[in-house]
């Protein structure tokens, strides 16, 4: 029995019985029927069959796919309590356990595809290869290290490809929650724009980005669970993530390299210059860089390509960011977490601060 004697609704069936993604391709590109009839399978099994393939075409794994899927994931959970708990027992399984949330509650196309293997020459290789320069090897082997060749020396390790995905993928779960504060004028947005709580953002810190301070925890801050990362069977190998990534959000570097897309954006040189000490920064400034950090994934073009390249999408969007902070009165609404260190942090995403928050225990009060 030939393929063509099959009607369509068996043939579109097929791809949820392939075993992965470079299966999927070779037959869809064998003949115009296959190619059609899997045309209609689901961004679910598109899913399905490109994490079987992910240690080969998606590396970092599993980083690259819960950066490709997060939003939808986090969408999904948005607004109901009973699905944000299973979103923060996901986060405490670590990466892997985002991963599985990813899975089970988003989807992708093969368009989806094929964008995100050019986002990895545009815009991920890029990035990494900044953050590598910050904070990575090239960024200690500068000449003269520790006696003026860097600005700011200190004793880190970093991952940059790690690095690059934590940041990325925490824009895609909580970009939206920024989008929705600066929409409702920095007020606290209505029930018809639900945004996530600091507690689900400390919780991806926390966990998705672990750290050996942060076992240590300190007064008003619980120290993480023996789950995930931190289960004692891995603990002892615990990277320190969350050091190497506040450093990366803070320092002159990183904020140079914002300032930059800021100019871009507004067309203004001041736009483009940054203060020495961070405490020393503008409120707007801040949120302005804030807000386009959480963009996410694509939104890390307007670091990575130049102005005639990155999509027009994302420069209104900065604009848009950047009229919505102006209009703004004041900082927005932010709360204190500990009890004697009282860490400021904002209702909205405040990517370093969120940060700080879970690594303040290696500090003594």
């Amino acid at each position: 029995m030939s393929i063509y004697s099959l009607p369509n609704e068996v043939l579109a069936l097929l791809p949820s019985y392939l075993d992965n993604i470079e299966t999927f391709t070779s037959a869809s590109s064998s003949c115009r029927l296959l190619r059609d009839n899997f045309a209609t399978a689901s961004p679910a099994t598109i899913l399905r069959l490109a994490a079987a393939s992910a240690p080969t075409f998606f590396s970092p794994h599993p980083h690259f796919l819960v950066a490709a899927t997060a939003r939808q994931a986090s969408d999904w959970a948005l607004g109901d309590a009973d699905r944000t708990a299973l979103l923060h027992e996901a986060l405490r399984g670590g990466i892997w356990g985002l991963y599985d949330f990813c899975l089970a509650y988003a989807g992708l196309t093969m368009a989806d595809i094929r964008r995100l293997h050019l986002a990895r020459f545009d815009i991920l290789n890029p990035l990494s290869d900044r953050i590598d320069k910050m904070a990575g090897a090239q960024w200690y082997e500068t000449e003269n290290f520790w006696d003026g060749g860097v600005s700011e020396p200190y004793t880190i390790e970093t991952e940059a490809d790690r690095a690059a995905f934590q940041i990325i993928i925490y824009g895609e779960l909580f970009g939206g929650s920024m989008e929705a504060f600066l929409a409702a004028g920095g007020q606290r947005p209505p029930a018809t724009m639900p945004v996530h709580s600091i507690e689900t953002r400390i919780e991806y810190i926390k966990y998705c980005v672990p750290d050996w301070v942060c076992k240590k925890g300190y007064q008003g801050f619980e120290p993480p669970l023996n789950v995930g990362p931190y289960a004692e069977e891995v603990a002892e190998s615990l990277p320190g993530d969350q050091t190497s990534l506040y450093h990366i959000l803070t320092c002159r570097r990183w904020r140079r390299m914002w300032a930059g897309a800021m100019m871009m954006i507004a067309g203004e040189e001041q736009d483009g210059e940054i203060e020495d000490e961070l405490t020393e920064e503008d409120w707007r400034t801040r949120l302005w860089r804030d807000a386009l950090v959480t963009q996410g994934l694509w939104g890390m073009q307007l670091v990575t390509m130049s102005e005639e390249r990155v999509d027009k999408k994302w420069l209104e969007k900065g604009r848009w960011v950047r009229e919505q902070i102006l209009k703004l009165e004041g900082p927005l609404e932010s709360r204190r977490i500990g009890e004697k260190r009282q860490i400021v942090v904002s209702l909205a995403p405040d990517p370093s601060q969120d940060v700080f928050v879970c690594m303040a225990g290696m500090w003594r009060l």
